[in-house]
């Protein structure tokens, strides 16, 4: 019987690992994957004279979408952006699962889930419909870059406080940063309306916070990678108590 339980435990930790392994791969991926998109189709179409040359976090030159509009950079921005929403399914999936693992209601998990699900959902539409008519498809892409931009934030924020209760030592300094990055994204977005109201550009102030705002989803993803690396570690040993 000891045996048993012995291998049951032995299962039951290989799985976490298993878990805790895909889980920091499809971080790590979320946050690469959009830094590197949107940067190098930038730099694309910067080369190629479709947008102006400037450093875009700062100067606000050019909009995000505007380095994804024409031939060839588009296609590399669609093939990252879409890739990006598959990536965020299947992290937000895992992540969920985790949670309920972890002692969270199926109820919560599912509610996370749903959210993280329509901001990938939101973010394909953005893509897809990206360089096609605006007269036809304007209305659907604003919806589908102001839906992500929401739910995404919603989603990050949610996962912050379900999270919680489910630190380990290791991961206390992360949930910290975790934080942080959330209410640095809203601070992105009350700076962004506070620089309007005392006479900024309207288009250059949008497209600085644009840059801005994937820049810290680049570092929400990062800090949470880090934090399901601890978690693969301590899954890998016994826990001590003072996790």
């Amino acid at each position: 019987m000891i045996r048993r339980i012995g291998i049951r435990m032995a299962g039951s930790s290989t799985t976490a690992v298993g878990m805790n392994s895909r889980l920091v791969r499809l971080a790590a991926l979320a946050a690469v994957l959009p830094f590197v998109t949107f940067n190098s189709t930038y730099l694309v179409a910067a080369a190629l004279g479709h947008v102006s040359s400037c450093f875009t976090y700062v100067e606000g030159c050019t909009s995000v979408s505007s380095t994804g509009r024409q031939l060839p950079e588009t296609i590399l921005f669609k093939a990252g952006v879409l890739t990006l929403a598959v990536v965020l399914v299947l992290h937000w999936r895992q992540a969920t699962a985790w949670l309920q693992s972890a002692g969270l209601s199926v109820a919560r998990a599912t509610a996370l889930r749903i959210i993280a699900y329509v901001s990938a959902v939101a973010l394909s539409i953005y893509a897809i419909t990206l360089g096609l008519p605006d007269q036809h498809f304007g209305t659907l892409r604003r919806i589908g870059t102001h839906g992500f931009a929401f739910t995404s934030w919603i989603t990050q924020v949610v996962f912050v406080v379900l999270y919680r209760p489910y630190r380990v030592a290791a991961t206390m300094v992360s949930w910290r940063w975790l934080l942080t990055v959330c209410f640095a994204l809203l601070l992105v977005g009350v700076a962004s309306e506070l620089a309007k109201a005392f006479g900024m550009p309207r288009k250059t102030t949008n497209n600085i916070a644009a840059w801005n705002a994937f820049l810290v989803l680049t570092l929400f993803y990062a800090v949470l990678a880090r934090t399901w690396w601890h978690h693969q570690i301590a899954s890998g040993r016994p826990a001590s108590p003072s996790e």
